[in-house]
């Protein structure tokens, strides 16, 4: 392996350390709070982060895997640690907010034109069933009912 092959793999492997933090505190945060939940999604984010460290070393410099690689990995995880982590978590925080807040409008949209109005439309048309419903019963006992009691009745 040439001395730029290992310049690159190092460079790419403290990349990926910094790419583990940020992905790491990311999983942290959309972590499930079920305790069934969290082994699975903890084997997934470990199973996924292991496919995207090795493909990127992979691509780098035909997946040979050297101790101090992953030293570099670790590197790269220490610089986040102590050095950006602080600038990136209010990032973090920010889009989180964002989609909240986009999932806020977007909700409040559907609700105000489509799901309010068929409602109204519903309650509408549930009114208009109980107004005919009694209509047709005093009209029914108006024309029929009625004449049958004056026939029955006795006259004085």
């Amino acid at each position: 392996m040439s001395l730029g092959t290992q310049f690159d793999t190092a460079i790419v492997m403290m990349g990926m350390g910094l790419c583990f933090g940020v992905l790491l505190d990311i999983y942290l945060r959309i972590r499930p709070e079920r305790s069934g939940m969290v082994y699975v999604t903890d084997i997934l984010f470990w199973m996924n982060y292991a496919i995207l460290l090795f493909s990127a070393l992979y691509r780098v410099n035909d997946g040979v895997v050297r101790l101090s690689f992953f030293l570099f990995w670790l590197a790269g995880c220490l610089i986040y640690v102590t050095g950006l982590r602080v600038f990136i978590l209010p990032i973090i925080d920010g889009f989180f907010f964002c989609l909240r807040l986009i999932y806020r409008i977007v909700y409040t949209i559907i609700r105000l034109f489509f799901v309010l109005p068929l409602l109204f439309l519903a309650n509408c048309m549930v009114s208009l069933a109980r107004m005919s419903k009694f209509l047709l019963l005093w009209v029914g006992k108006v024309l029929f009912v009625r004449p049958w009691k004056a026939i029955g009745r006795k006259r004085k």
